[in-house]
């Protein structure tokens, strides 16, 4: 049996911003006993008004005004509710999907940097530039950060994270994990409590 224990409560929120029709924003965090843990989340839903509402997100994109359009520099992820020591960056995959055929249009990989507890894009602006040009079809962006070691104490420990776009909260994750050790700790591996 699995000394591993975590509990993931991932909340995706529906949204309605000024300027932006729906949009619906899920965030997953996760560690293991080893210390290696995990980010990733979506981004998908609608943007602009009226006689484009039948247009996917990345179509609105195109012809919406300049206030309507998300800009990855907004973006940033708050991990500060976690007990565990982030690393001071790493890699995350972008990944630009459509939801109506199942299939990825374009991935691709950007790193990112870690200011207090705010994990942030080292350069918005090529992400953007990215995800204008090849977005197509799509109609969600999906973010993956490549899994990451973190400074844990021996016993339980929390990873929190909260994907934030212009300050305001729009999902967010608590998982609680348990870092094991050798006897004679009292978090032994192997051991159930």
């Amino acid at each position: 049996m699995s000394n591993l224990r975590v509990v993931v409560a991932a909340v995706g929120i529906t949204l309605v911003s000024a300027g932006c029709g729906p949009m619906e924003w899920q965030l997953s965090a996760s560690c293991e006993e080893t210390k290696k843990c995990r980010i990733e989340g979506r981004i998908g839903g609608k943007i602009g008004v009226g006689e484009r509402d039948g247009l996917p997100w990345f179509e609105r994109v195109l012809l919406a005004s300049t206030s309507e359009v998300p800009d990855a520099a907004q973006f940033e992820i708050d991990v500060s509710g976690s007990s565990i020591a982030f690393p001071a960056n790493g890699f995350v995959t972008l990944l630009l999907f459509d939801a109506r055929q199942g299939a990825t249009i374009a991935a691709k990989q950007f790193q990112w940097h870690r200011t207090g507890t705010v994990l942030r894009l080292v350069d918005p602006d090529d992400a953007n530039a990215w995800a204008a040009s090849a977005s197509g079809p799509a109609t969600e962006l999906r973010y993956d950060l490549a899994t990451f070691d973190v400074g844990a104490a021996p016993g339980p420990n929390t990873i929190a994270a909260a994907s934030r776009y212009g300050g305001a909260t729009k999902a967010a994750s608590v998982s609680d994990f348990q870092v094991c050790t050798k006897y004679p700790s009292p978090y032994q591996c192997g051991l159930t409590p």
